[in-house]
């Protein structure tokens, strides 16, 4: 019932529908999509497959990263819960905030489309936007490609730059508390030993988390 185990249950409920619409892949692709084998749906299906996936693209890396964040405010307060709790909320609110209105754009300018793998935010046909001798059909217009691109460095911010700097927060933690640790003597010290342990714990098992998701 703590904090922490509610983010794992979240991001493990993101998990679900991600691994689906990366196992579905190309199957919900409109029959007859060129250089797409297996294509089997139609755009419905395709609309519905993409709109999951920018939704839990990014929600599934933002929870992940989410662990860092909750293991740095963790260690500032002491790993008093009811401290921190607080951002909890604002944990949730923003994977489907950030998120959600963005699937809903691309929806609405009929901007998803088959991509490599999945149907995905993209213009079809394929490379339009980048070729002034094809036309768009679906998509490729200014507005949505400046969005895919700001979509798309949200997703890599949260993937890669913010939990290593949570980690390399932590690992100072350890070294301030192993400092500290040295010039304490009784209960003091007794304190410190414990948050040293509760330190290298929590900064393992971010590590162990972030090689899974990043593998």
């Amino acid at each position: 019932k703590r904090m922490y185990h509610r983010i794992i249950l979240a991001m493990n409920i993101c998990l679900l529908p991600y691994a689906i619409t990366d196992f579905v892949g190309t199957w919900a692709m409109p029959a007859g999509t060129p250089y797409r084998l297996g294509a089997l749906g139609n755009q419905t299906t395709c609309t519905i497959q993409g709109f999951l996936s920018i939704v839990f693209s990014f929600a599934v890396p933002y929870y992940y990263s989410s662990l860092s964040i909750y293991s740095c405010f963790a260690v500032r307060n002491s790993f008093k819960e009811e401290s921190y709790r607080h951002i909890e909320k604002w944990i949730h609110l923003s994977a489907v905030c950030i998120s959600l209105p963005v699937a809903v754009f691309f929806a609405a300018i009929e901007g998803i489309n088959p991509n490599a793998t999945v149907c995905y935010a993209a213009e079809f046909p394929p490379n339009c936007a980048n070729d002034p001798g094809v036309p768009c059909e679906r998509g490729g217009d200014s507005v949505s490609m400046m969005i895919k691109k700001i979509y798309a460095l949200c997703i890599i911010f949260v993937t890669f730059v913010i939990p290593p700097m949570a980690l390399l927060y932590l690992r100072a933690s350890i070294k301030r508390v192993n400092r500290d640790t040295k010039g304490s003597v009784g209960k003091k010290k007794m304190i410190e030993s414990f948050r040293k342990r509760a330190l290298k714990d929590l900064s393992a098992q971010s590590g162990l988390y972030l090689l899974s998701f990043w593998s």
